[in-house]
């Protein structure tokens, strides 16, 4: 680990020249130098870093993000701060206005906490008022520069966005300590994130009380699919009087204990050197800053000095979802890990048993879960896992699984199953016990199945 004053004048060196970014600040071969990043690194991390900027390339609002001035006397669901975004900024679908608030919700901790939100609304009411749609995005980043609304299309890809074709409202969380910074990001803290997700709906309907319907459903994707299943187990969403129909969860980040021993498992295997092409080990360092914002004197044991250097250069130049795993990628797995003993990784264990899904807990909403039979960020192994583990509670859980697909491909594959369902939960048509599908593609062989994001 660097001194401390070096941290400081190593952050203050990278961040000259940058005032109206909050994000994947340059850095110099001589910074990265001191954290062990040759030339193979960085090239990788210019790459990406570019990569980061186009998505989150609106110029940071630091007094929108700011903590408003009446946050302190507020209650979750409270709105803050409200402003319309300027359509020139935006690069969505023509017809979408779009909003910016900033709203109170509640941290891991049960504090309050300020947390920022879009949301959207079609051009013209095919509903009156429109139906409400809360998402939750998959990994954009861990740190505030990384918030969806500070992206020209709101960092969609291939996400939300048939939502509004469809006639619905969207409210779109950045999750607290995105965008606003009063506290650090809980990166797959479901628990948290459903809480943003939950109180993210109330909000918009408290701004806007006479467009939005007061029943709402909720949908969300890797991370966000992880919020959205833990978000149907919340103990306010169990009354009619909440107004939550139900939910889905695409790709859903779920028991990540049973992942990393899953991964672990393979590291000990013939195709250990290989795991670094699977999507799971992009978001070893997102992993990192998760588990150090709920247990800040956590060390990793597990990971490398090396890798534990480089992903503090992350730290320093606030590098978002694509270049953060870059300062690893040119590492092999022996390079990566330290230490594989079980011992290493009691505390992401105890991390699960806090904000994991599908543990027990009963629900009285319907969920659509969905995989990708070729997910390599969260295994479907896990994924059937968490869908049986609901379902033995009793939980009406519909799992459909789409041949060959990735992590990402399959939000956009499965659309039409999806609206299909949040139809039927407007209409009173949910599930009403569980069960299981594997979806027959048109044409498997001629599909596409882009690069992964989220």
């Amino acid at each position: 680990m660097l001194p401390l004053a070096v941290l400081f004048f190593t952050a203050a060196t990278v961040y000259a020249g940058t005032l109206n970014q909050a994000s994947n600040f340059p850095v110099s071969p001589e910074v990265a130098a001191q954290y062990d990043c040759g030339r193979t690194c960085q090239r990788y991390l210019n790459q990406t870093n570019a990569m980061d900027l186009e998505d989150f390339d609106i110029p940071f609002d630091f007094d929108f993000y700011a903590t408003a001035n009446n946050f302190s006397g507020s209650k979750p669901g409270d709105v803050l701060k409200l402003f319309p975004v300027g359509p020139k900024l935006m690069q969505v679908p023509g017809g979408i206005a779009t909003y910016k608030f900033q709203y109170t919700s509640v941290d891991l901790d049960n504090s309050i906490v300020p947390a920022t939100a879009f949301i959207a609304f079609p051009f013209v009411r095919q509903s009156d008022p429109f139906k409400l749609v809360a998402f939750a995005h998959g990994t954009s980043g861990v740190f505030r520069g990384c918030a969806p609304s500070t992206s020209s299309n709101l960092y969609d890809y291939h996400t939300w966005i048939p939502l509004l074709f469809a006639g619905y409202a969207v409210v779109g969380t950045d999750y607290a300590g995105l965008g606003n910074n009063y506290t650090s990001h809980k990166y797959i803290s479901a628990s948290a994130n459903a809480n943003d997700l939950y109180w993210s709906a109330i909000a918009a309907k408290k701004a806007f009380p006479h467009d939005l319907s007061e029943n709402w459903v909720s949908i969300g994707h890797s991370q966000g699919g992880g919020a959205s299943w833990k978000l149907s187990e919340h103990e306010l969403v169990q009354t009619d009087e909440s107004g939550y129909l139900g939910g889905v969860a695409i790709a859903p980040n779920t028991h990540i204990y049973e992942a990393l021993l899953e991964a672990f498992k393979l590291l000990q295997g013939p195709a250990g050197e290989e795991l670094q092409d699977y999507g799971s080990a992009s978001y070893l360092p997102s992993l990192y800053f998760a588990l150090r914002a709920v247990y800040p004197r956590y060390t990793a044991p597990f990971l490398s000095d090396i890798a534990k250097k480089r992903i503090e250069l992350g730290e320093v130049a606030k590098l978002c979802a694509t270049a953060l795993p870059a300062v690893l990628h040119d590492l092999n797995s022996s390079q990566l890990f330290s230490n594989l003993d079980l011992t290493g990784i009691s505390t992401v264990k105890q991390f699960q048993k806090l904000n994991a899904p599908a543990q027990g807990e009963k629900t009285s909403r319907p969920l659509l879960v969905i995989l990708g039979a070729n997910d390599t960020t969260v295994f479907p192994s896990i994924t059937t896992k968490a869908y049986k583990q609901s379902c033995k509670a009793g939980n009406a859980v519909h799992l459909s699984t789409y041949p060959g697909l990735e992590h990402s491909p399959v939000f956009g594959a499965s659309a039409p199953e999806w609206l299909k369902f949040i139809d039927k939960l407007f209409h009173g048509r949910g599930l009403y016990n569980c069960s299981m599908k594997t979806a027959s593609p048109f044409d498997a062989h001629h599909a596409s199945n882009p690069v992964e994001i989220g």
